[in-house]
């Protein structure tokens, strides 16, 4: 099966820390990978190496054999990010965001709100849709932001922590779409979150990361 997400003796550092050190992976559509680990163990840096927003110290990664560092453009073509933390207009509607940034990633404006409110529907938010963002609450924020990775249809997805701070309903919604993504779609998921169990119940294969 395809490779999609492959890490070679991948070391990243700050000053004198390493934030990861002679990291191998390989990751294959399809997959929902989960990497494990506690606050600072590299997650997050692994996810940012993977999008080109940092530069490794040493090894490589590829994303669909492309070099984020070098191809960044061509790789954030193929992904969607979904972070801990939200990050939206508040001003602006849920509705309103999604076609923003549908149009950025290329979708034409009619698209992008047909995606949009398609992604709103299946994460129960269209009854909040031409609600101010900032009036959201964080589950609600949170789904808004996974819709928001989702609009371009990627064929690779990366979601840190996509759960935190949800009520069960709402991370039952985020899940139910993870799944779909993978299953249906034939979505590659790269989770990272602290929680054992989570990992478990969602993903296929996981991995520790620890020190």
């Amino acid at each position: 099966m395809e490779k999609v997400l492959e890490i070679s003796h991948l070391s990243k550092k700050f000053g004198h820390q390493y934030a990861l050190n002679d990291v191998n992976l390989t990751i294959r559509k399809g997959d929902v990978y989960g990497l494990i680990g506690k606050n600072g163990a590299g997650k997050t840096t692994t996810v940012k190496l993977f999008t080109g927003l940092l530069a490794p110290t040493r090894g490589s990664c590829a994303v669909m054999g492309l070099d984020p560092h070098t191809e960044a453009e061509k790789v954030h073509a193929l992904c969607g990010v979904m972070t801990e933390s939200a990050r939206m207009y508040p001003q602006l509607s849920g509705l309103d965001n999604l076609l923003f940034f549908g149009e950025l990633c290329g979708l034409a404006r009619a698209q992008a709100k047909d995606r949009g409110e398609e992604l709103l529907k299946k994460l129960d938010l269209m009854g909040a849709g031409k609600l101010p963002a900032g009036k959201y609450s964080t589950g609600m924020a949170q789904r808004l932001s996974l819709a928001r990775a989702l609009l371009g249809r990627p064929r690779v997805l990366f979601l840190d922590e996509p759960t935190s701070g949800l009520d069960p309903e709402s991370a039952q919604a985020v899940n139910g779409l993870v799944a779909e993504q993978a299953g249906q779609e034939g979505v590659t998921v790269f989770l990272c979150t602290h929680q054992l169990r989570y990992a478990q119940d969602l993903c296929e294969s996981y991995g520790i990361l620890d020190h």
